[in-house]
């Protein structure tokens, strides 16, 4: 299993500020832009080593990297 370290990290360092509605409760988050980004990269990093945790787990053969190559120029993908 891939972990992808430091996300404690990223979350101690957000300064979030909420909108609160007309009956009190929270109803909104406000971010700096700087700290939306850096979400949206650990997100994505997260959901990259989840995709490889699963084909990890489906994984049948290893294939060299020339063959998957030729694969895929053969059906242009390449």
């Amino acid at each position: 299993m891939i972990r992808v370290p430091g996300i404690i990290g990223v979350m101690a360092s957000i300064s979030p500020r909420f909108v609160v509605g007309a009956r009190g409760r929270k109803e909104g988050v406000l971010l700096r832009l700087a700290e939306y980004r850096r979400l949206l990269r650990r997100i994505e990093d997260l959901e990259d080593a989840l995709a490889l945790d699963r084909a990890e787990e489906t994984l049948k053969e290893l294939l060299p990297y020339s063959v998957v190559r030729k694969r895929l120029k053969r059906i242009g993908k390449l």
